[in-house]
C-alpha cells in the first residue's frame, strides 16, 4: 500500500508549479500584447500615407519654387495663366477637354447639369 501512495504523489506532482504561473501570466499579459499589436499596424499604415503625403507635397514644393524663381520671365507667367487660371487673351475661347472613363459617370454628370 505505501508503494500505491508513493506512485500517485509522484504522478500529482508532474504538474509544475512554474508552468501554471507563467500560464496565468501570459493570460494577464495577453490584452497589452494585442493591444500593442494593433497598434504597431494600425501607426504602421498610418506612417505609410503621411510619407506619401509628404513627396507628393515636395513635389508640389519643388514645382512651386521653380514657379516662383522664373516669374520674371513673361513666358512662364502666360503659361501659368493659361493652364492653372485657365485664361485666354482676347479673342481666344478656352477649351475645356474632359476625358471620360466611364459612361456612367458621363450620364450622371450630365443629369446634374439639368437638376439646377
Amino acid at each position: 500500500m505505501a508503494w500505491q501512495e508513493y506512485t500517485k504523489k509522484k504522478i500529482k506532482s508532474k504538474i509544475n508549479p512554474y508552468k501554471i504561473l507563467f500560464f496565468i501570466f501570459l493570460l494577464y499579459l495577453s490584452p497589452s500584447i494585442y493591444n500593442g499589436l494593433k497598434d504597431y499596424f494600425e501607426y504602421t499604415i498610418k506612417l505609410r500615407e503621411l510619407s506619401e503625403r509628404k513627396a507628393k507635397l515636395e513635389k508640389e514644393v519643388r514645382e512651386l519654387r521653380e514657379i516662383a524663381y522664373n516669374m520674371n520671365d513673361p513666358y512662364v507667367i502666360e503659361k501659368i495663366a493659361r493652364e492653372k487660371l485657365f485664361m485666354a487673351r482676347p479673342g481666344e475661347e478656352p477649351i475645356l477637354i474632359i476625358e471620360n472613363k466611364s459612361n456612367k459617370k458621363l450620364k450622371i454628370e450630365i443629369l446634374n447639369l439639368f437638376k439646377k
